[in-house]
């Protein structure tokens, strides 16, 4: 069986950082996690995660484990934030590392409006986007100058305040499911990896989403469709891992301008560091839940079977499969604007399993009961994972 996710945003715990400059994380218990496995689980997924991040910042994020409704495995959500594209470029430049990566990165071009240059959908007569055709757009839309950033990546790259309160993300996890919370002796049949399940909800969080999500919910086939009267072209949906991506259709869209990136739905989409010349390590991304190929944008290209995933932000888990985080994944994380441990392009080889991650912060994490008390406000887009008999699939709600 497999879990199909269309996860969006992210989860964690009250985790100090793990290195002498790491990001910190406060997992804030909303209900259950403490004294469950699940505390154990977290803490080490959001150790992890401080373990390869070396921004100096502190992520926020709510953390739950509670019975949820029949055939519901969990729940995320992230926080997000208008932020023009041309000030994620400047904080870009300003926190970037020594890495190859962030030596060689080519960030979209802008126009005199601070726009970028991208492919998307058209629009019908109402106002509403149509998925049927795709249309040029030259810089001069909202949605090419104005990001929808997530909060961890503006905090990463100093667009808000590195210790801003604001909870990043939220997740829950249905205590009612089956899952398998030490990788180290293999995953037991008909339970899930609940540290990678971890490591993807949090990664969501830290900013692997996809604006393309949006207009895959409200038009053509979604949910949403023909609801708006405006396009959503009008407004900021865009991410910053949205900024490197690209299609071999994109690139040959206008004469003599090879940088335009590919945001429509159902496209051949891949991330590029270069421009849109190369998808890195041959990489590919979804292209939509209900118009696309099956998965949200807000992923790698799923893998067939369960075998051959090429990162741990894969749209799927399998019964009985182990997580692997890989150099693809952070090299799409160092491109958004955090900074790496592994310095991915000199070791595209890089791999790690749930169960190295365990054995490395399984003795390091807090004892239960460590946890940061935080009340606050947040924006959250929520998801849920909705369980079928042969995989699962989740919806989000924008």
């Amino acid at each position: 069986m497999k879990l199909k996710h269309l996860f969006c945003c992210g989860v964690a715990l009250c985790v100090a950082s793990t290195g002498a400059q790491a990001a910190t994380f406060n997992l804030i218990d909303t209900g259950g996690v403490k004294g469950s496995a699940a505390e154990a689980g977290f803490n080490i997924a959001a150790a992890y995660w401080g373990s390869v991040l070396t921004n100096d910042v502190t992520i926020n994020l709510n953390v739950r484990f509670a019975p949820l409704a029949p055939n519901v495995i969990g729940s995320t959500g992230s926080a997000r934030t208008d932020v023009s594209v041309a000030q994620w470029e400047r904080g870009v430049r300003a926190t970037k590392s020594d890495s190859l990566l962030d030596r060689s990165i080519v960030l979209p071009s802008l126009n005199s409006q601070g726009g970028v240059k991208l492919v998307s959908n058209g629009v019908d007569a109402d106002g509403n986007d149509d998925l049927s055709y795709t249309q040029f757009i030259d810089g001069s839309t909202t949605s090419s100058k104005t990001l929808y950033l997530n909060t961890a990546v503006a905090k990463a790259t100093g667009v808000i305040g590195a210790n801003n309160p604001v909870i990043d993300g939220s997740i829950t996890f249905s205590s009612t499911f089956g899952f398998d919370f030490d990788p180290t002796d293999g995953i037991s049949a008909n339970t899930f990896d609940f540290i990678g399940v971890a490591i993807h909800e949090i990664g969501h969080a830290l900013g692997f989403v996809s604006g393309v999500d949006f207009l895959d919910v409200y038009g053509g086939e979604g949910p949403g469709a023909g609801t708006l009267g405006y396009s959503l072209n009008d407004t900021s949906i865009y991410s910053a891992l949205d900024m490197f991506r690209y299609s071999d259709a994109s690139t040959r869209a206008v004469r003599g301008k090879p940088d335009v990136l590919d945001l429509s739905v159902g496209s051949d989409a891949y991330f590029s560091i270069d421009g849109g010349k190369t998808a890195l390590f041959g990489n590919k991304l979804s292209t939509g839940r209900y118009n696309g190929d099956g998965d949200q944008a807000s992923h790698w290209k799923d893998a067939v079977g369960c075998t051959g995933q090429i990162g741990i932000l894969d749209p799927t888990f399998c019964f009985g499969q182990a997580g692997e985080v890989t150099a693809l994944d952070l090299a799409a994380y160092d491109a958004m604007g955090w900074n790496t441990s592994v310095d991915v392009l000199r070791n595209p080889g890089y791999v790690a399993t749930t169960a190295s991650i365990y054995r490395q912060f399984a003795s390091l994490v807090p004892e239960p009961g460590s946890w940061a008390l935080m009340l606050t406000g947040f924006a959250m887009m929520g998801a849920t994972l909705r369980g079928r008999r042969t995989r699962t699939r989740v919806t989000f709600a924008a």
